[in-house]
């Protein structure tokens, strides 16, 4: 991804920058950008502050109110980091791990995290009543319990703060499933996708373009005609990945604009392209929905 920053919407003529570095500069950070719309505040530590977050969270209030929402955006992110939570004793810090999913360049190289699909990661994080705030891998290092174990309790404590709701809702003639809530948390739900749906042997077209919010559409594909087949999942694809471009802007908590197709637990990433006007599935997919069909 270029280090280069996207450029700001009309509305935004640097404001919310300025605002960044003088609030930064108060609690004693220094600011450099970094790649994907990132800033790096560098002080007692190094911390991330995303701007495609600040600018989805700026777009939802009046401008008179963004020195409010930047001081208390970048003092909840320092704070989360600096505030003296001691980690060391791991009977009482376990019960606060969760596993959160984030954009694959928020790896700074010490994160406890893991890849979890194509341009996502599973990171540990510490949730608190007043913050979240990420695990290091020497803090990790330093308990009991690491590696697939640790991201394993991670997962059983979001689960045990309960479902996600589930709407079924018309995209474009499509028939799709709807998980959300409000928790930092959703997407960590995919791993256990199934649980929700009724999902046979094809999986599922899924997009997660954000972080309260997944969408899903099983392939059923009850037609006999391979054509017919491909047509249906060209379909729910088409509507899946304007869906997912369009959640993904507004945010907050961008993760993917891109469309997954969900089996058996993995994600697989679906490079798609368009060709007069039609979105085009890869042919991997296709031959294996094919091949799939032809066992049944």
């Amino acid at each position: 991804m270029s280090g280069r920053h996207a450029r700001p919407e009309p509305w935004d003529d640097g404001t919310l920058d300025s605002l960044l570095v003088l609030v930064a500069e108060s609690l004693g950070y220094s600011c450099r950008p970094a790649p994907g719309e990132i800033v790096l505040l560098e002080g007692a530590r190094r911390l991330p502050v995303s701007m495609r977050d600040l600018r989805q969270l700026a777009r939802m209030v009046p401008r008179s109110d963004w020195p409010a929402l930047v001081s208390d955006h970048v003092t909840t992110i320092v704070t989360a980091m600096e505030e003296p939570l001691d980690l060391s004793d791991f009977d009482l810090a376990q019960h606060l791990l969760r596993t959160r999913i984030y954009p694959a360049e928020a790896d700074n190289g010490v994160l406890a995290s893991r890849p979890f699909a194509p341009g996502l990661i599973e990171v540990v994080v510490v949730d608190t009543p007043t913050s979240v705030r990420t695990v290091s891998t020497e803090e990790m290092n330093g308990w009991p319990v690491s590696g697939d174990a640790l991201f394993m309790l991670g997962r059983a404590n979001v689960r045990a703060d309960g479902p996600l709701q589930v709407d079924e809702q018309d995209l474009g003639g499509v028939r799709v499933s709807v998980l959300h809530g409000w928790t930092f948390y959703a997407v960590t739900h995919l791993a256990w996708l199934e649980e929700y749906l009724p999902i046979g042997p094809y999986g599922a077209l899924v997009i997660a373009p954000n972080r309260s919010l997944i969408v899903a559409h099983p392939l059923r594909l009850a037609e006999t005609c391979p054509r017919a087949r491909y047509r249906a999942a060209v379909a729910a694809a088409t509507e899946l990945h304007a869906q997912a471009h369009r959640a993904y802007e507004e945010g907050p908590g961008s993760l993917s604009p891109h469309l997954y197709w969900w089996r058996a637990g993995e994600l697989t990433y679906l490079e798609t392209r368009y060709e007069g006007g039609s979105l085009v599935l890869p042919e991997e997919f296709s031959s294996v929905l094919a091949t799939l069909a032809a066992e049944r």
